[in-house]
């Protein structure tokens, strides 16, 4: 029990010492990437967004799309998921063996998420994702020293987060729905079929309205949990280059007005649409960290 008590004071000493005795200060600046911004790549590409008419999609997934395009009257135009990328900048403090962190990341789209669908010559589908978030971490964490000159290190936090996505443009899949029936019109490999994902209505087509012209974005803020594991290496100079990896895990529910009637009738029959927000994400980051 003696030993556990001078192992105990030792550990309080060291660590105490370790948040007196800093080593350096940085100031931080960095790039990075995030991937599947927003989570919805499973929309964009396999899911869609269904209407209020059973077995209709307002937004039809790109899978169905590539479908249609094999045949030679369809072009499709397909961008998949959005990919982010990142601004960094922070400060940084750093004791023996421990640092903590304040900064500000600003995220949006550089590619991805547009999709777009021509039937002879006719522009049926055309929709842009966009997405924009800024979060801003602070950290504490512990770091070890690897070799001479570099260390690896790993620390968790909170974040602010304010940020959201949003969809633009045209989606009229009543009018494809009807133009390209004759197109391949038997079977469970014909245009409608794959289009109503199997079912069959009375109405023909379900009677939806196009969609031209929609803007809906969606915004959040809050708080969030984030932690990331990094190396760096010191240079001669006395700064630093860093690689890291975050995970940042924020988000809520949100409600955005819609502007067009199509969008009205086919999903939002209040005027306004209520989708969960998510800003959460794992980011690949590297940069530079000038000694202060």
């Amino acid at each position: 029990m003696r030993n556990a008590r001078k192992l105990l004071a030792l550990a309080v000493v060291s660590l105490a010492a370790t948040s007196v005795h800093a080593e350096g200060s940085y100031l931080g600046l960095g790039l990075g990437l995030q991937f599947d911004l927003g989570d919805l790549g499973g929309t964009i590409t396999k899911d869609g967004l269904d209407s209020n008419t059973p077995g209709r999609q307002m937004i039809v997934a790109e899978n169905k799309l590539d479908v249609l395009s094999k045949s030679s009257i369809m072009r499709v135009e397909q961008n998949s998921a959005m990919t982010g990328g990142i601004l960094s900048i922070f400060w940084e403090k750093e004791g023996q063996n421990s640092f903590w962190r304040v900064g500000v990341d600003h995220t949006r789209k550089i590619m991805g998420g547009h999709t777009e669908a021509t039937f002879i010559g006719h522009k049926m589908i055309d929709m842009t994702w966009s997405y924009q978030a800024t979060h801003i971490p602070f950290y504490w964490g512990m770091k070890a020293g690897v070799g001479e000159s570099a260390s690896v290190y790993g620390g968790l936090g909170l974040h602010y987060y304010r940020g959201g996505w949003g969809i633009d443009g045209d989606s009229n899949g009543q009018l494809l729905y009807e133009l390209s029936g004759g197109a391949i019109s038997v079977g469970p490999h014909s245009n409608q079929y794959i289009l109503t994902q199997g079912q069959t209505h009375a109405g023909g087509a379900g009677n939806n309205f196009p969609v031209i012209g929609e803007q809906v974005r969606f915004d959040v803020n809050g708080i969030g949990f984030n932690f990331l594991v990094g190396i760096e290496r010191k240079l001669q100079s006395g700064n630093k280059t860093y690689f890291e990896i975050e995970h940042v895990i924020g988000g809520k529910m949100d409600n955005a007005p819609v502007r067009t009637y199509g969008t009205v009738s086919s999903l939002a029959s209040t005027g306004s649409l209520s989708y969960p927000i998510n800003l959460s994400g794992t980011r690949f980051k590297f940069g530079y960290k000038i000694a202060m």
